[in-house]
């Protein structure tokens, strides 16, 4: 298969074009990413603070923490580098490995950071009836279909958890190397679109051709409240609190504090016993079974994952080269078939049955 000369994205990777010397657009696209610094950080929560009365003096911000290596760092950061008083609010979906949560635990004890988890049960309620729904007319579109409820959850959780605990502050992990622009774009019916009716329009094709995708009422309230989240409550309310200085959402490694793997990696090794999920070769997207899931599901449908698109990413910030990052892919990209098959046994469900869904793609 044919991949960009720069970077490692296939041909098959929705809305990719190349040039003359083979050269993908989002390779053109990419331009380099200035960064505030640390001293612009602090200055930007000290003085927001200092314009909120009757707020909990005992912290300066809740941090939103998934025991992923991202949110992990950012932890280390804002306490060890900052010197910040942080609360961390963690959401567990039922589906958190053993491993993720010792190292939350591990962490917020070596940081001695106070970790509040709270549990949410619409994943647990929804992902068996996604993932027969899926597996009946399988789609590469709906793999991100099978995952339902968790952002709504987790963010409104940690919305409702910070006022609760009358702090102003909500700081994020997330970072400009995750890519993933593939799985919205799939979805759309023209994947160049930049118009939202787009997505909608091919979500609404991707139910007709399946519609048992809707016929449990109680998935279908999940799906239409993760949908609603994402394109109303979720910008609206950021726009309006962010304009009346209600509340102040930061994601530092956006604009602010420049990700630097090898430093992420090498802090949460050595300063805080973190560990990888023995499940993956990758430090990546192992914070959570179904995101084990779902990469599987996309390697088999596609050829390639998040691990292609994070990798790229990367290649394009300088971090690796290309032919480090065609080495890694191959390890870390795979989800070995008895990772799944456990996964199958914890739903209830029948590898078989997944095994001639991915045939019927394959021979599509």
């Amino acid at each position: 298969m044919k991949k960009c000369t720069k970077c490692i994205l296939p041909e098959n990777y929705p809305g990719i074009t190349f040039n003359e010397s083979g050269t993908c657009n989002h390779c053109i696209a990419h331009r380099e990413r200035k960064y505030r610094g640390d001293d612009a950080l602090k200055e930007k929560i000290s003085s927001f603070l200092k314009t909120k009365r009757g707020r909990n003096r005992d912290y300066d911000c809740v941090l939103g923490l998934s025991g992923g290596r991202d949110s992990s760092y950012l932890l280390y950061y804002l306490v060890k580098i900052l010197n910040l008083k942080v609360l961390a609010y963690s959401a567990d979906n039922g589906f958190i490995p053993e491993q993720t949560k010792l190292n939350m635990k591990n962490m917020s004890n070596i940081l001695n950071v106070k970790l509040q988890i709270e549990e949410h049960e619409h994943l647990k309620k929804c992902i068996k009836h996604h993932m027969l729904s899926w597996m009946r007319k399988p789609s590469p579109a709906m793999v991100g279909m099978v995952c339902m409820g968790c952002k709504s959850a987790i963010d409104i959780g940690l919305l409702g958890f910070a006022r609760k605990n009358k702090i102003p502050i909500i700081i994020w992990g997330q970072t400009p190397f995750e890519g993933q622009g593939y799985k919205v774009n799939m979805m759309k019916l023209n994947p160049n679109s930049k118009s939202k009716y787009s997505f909608i329009a091919g979500s609404l094709y991707q139910i007709i051709r399946n519609p048992q995708w809707v016929l449990n009422s109680t998935c279908l309230l999940v799906q239409f409240k993760e949908f609603y989240y994402h394109y109303h409550y979720h910008y609206h309310y950021l726009w309006k609190a962010t304009k009346t200085k209600e509340l102040l959402y930061i994601a530092p490694f956006c604009y602010l504090k420049r990700w630097e793997e090898k430093e992420v990696i090498s802090t949460l090794e050595n300063e805080l016993n973190w560990k990888r999920n023995s499940d993956t070769e990758s430090t990546w997207r192992g914070d959570c079974d179904i995101a084990l899931l779902k990469s599987y599901l996309y390697k088999k449908c596609l050829g390639f994952n998040d691990k292609d698109d994070g990798l790229s990413c990367l290649i394009r910030d300088k971090q690796i080269t290309r032919q480090e990052a065609l080495e890694r892919v191959y390890k870390e990209g795979e989800i070995p078939e008895e990772v799944i098959r456990r996964i199958f046994d914890k739903l209830g469900l029948k590898y078989s049955d997944l095994s001639i869904a991915l045939k019927k793609i394959r021979n599509a």
